[in-house]
């Protein structure tokens, strides 16, 4: 059954009713750690050394990995939230410790990608003068947003598949990605962008409001895998604990 995005909200705002607290602590935890260091490379960096540049700009997309994966961890808190399994802050070091270069190898790719297709206007905003550096830097990040967007709709369920499949390596996950996602395309980009309204508001919350934001939207996202995969149709018990090395889907 494919559940609309109205459908997937429902039961996204029905597993966080009284369950908010650890998500948001969770979220805002990500969100301190990869912005302070960050924050730390971007304060040394000299626009008037190139290697410097060059160096800081590496470290940050370095952070950006880091987050990705922390970000993964997130998701398996959230998968967990959503199966009513047991979940604890600590989940998101997840993909640290569980064969990290499945989720390194998935994770580096996307992040390079997006990379690839702002250096366009990230290189000449760092020698602009502030005001075009402004304009440069702002649609450097709108092409990598929009990036971002197409990718998932491509290979979005691949960090699901490797947290429920440890087995799996990072190029099948992505190749199963991409087959799940035939014919479901639409309905990801659309449910993803249904969330824009919210994130406008979140802006004159001085962004205070992601913190809530993010948790609702990552938990339908986890629901919309799950959908896909037909495991809101037909549960599991311990769904999510796959420990055999094939991979099964009904969808398939």
């Amino acid at each position: 059954m494919k559940r609309t995005s109205a459908n997937l909200k429902t039961l996204a705002r029905e597993a966080l009713t009284g369950n908010f607290a650890l998500p948001v602590s969770a979220y805002l935890l990500i969100t301190i750690v990869t912005s302070v260091l960050s924050m730390v490379v971007t304060g040394f960096l000299d626009v008037s050394n190139t290697i410097s540049l060059v160096t800081s700009q590496i470290l940050v997309y370095l952070f950006s990995l880091l987050s990705s994966l922390l970000m993964v961890g997130y998701d398996k808190m959230i998968l967990n939230l959503n199966r009513r399994q047991p979940y604890t802050l600590g989940n998101i070091f997840y993909a640290f410790s569980h064969n990290p270069d499945r989720f390194i190898v998935v994770n580096f790719i996307l992040l390079l990608v997006g990379i690839l297709v702002s250096l366009p206007f990230d290189i000449p905003s760092y020698t602009s003068s502030s005001w075009n550096a402004m304009i440069l830097s702002m649609v450097g990040i709108l092409v990598r947003s929009l990036v971002s967007i197409i990718l998932a709709a491509f290979f979005g369920l691949a960090n699901y598949l490797l947290l429920d499949y440890p087995e799996m390596g990072a190029m099948q996950a992505m190749k199963e990605s991409l087959k799940l996602m035939k014919g479901n395309k639409g309905r990801y980009v659309h449910l993803y962008l249904s969330f824009l309204p919210l994130t406008i508001v979140c802006i004159f919350t001085c962004y205070i409001g992601i913190l809530w934001l993010l948790p609702y939207m990552q938990t339908t996202l986890a629901f919309f895998y799950m959908d896909i995969t037909g495991e809101l149709d037909t549960p599991v018990v311990e769904a999510g604990n796959v420990q055999d090395n094939s991979f099964t889907n009904p969808m398939l």
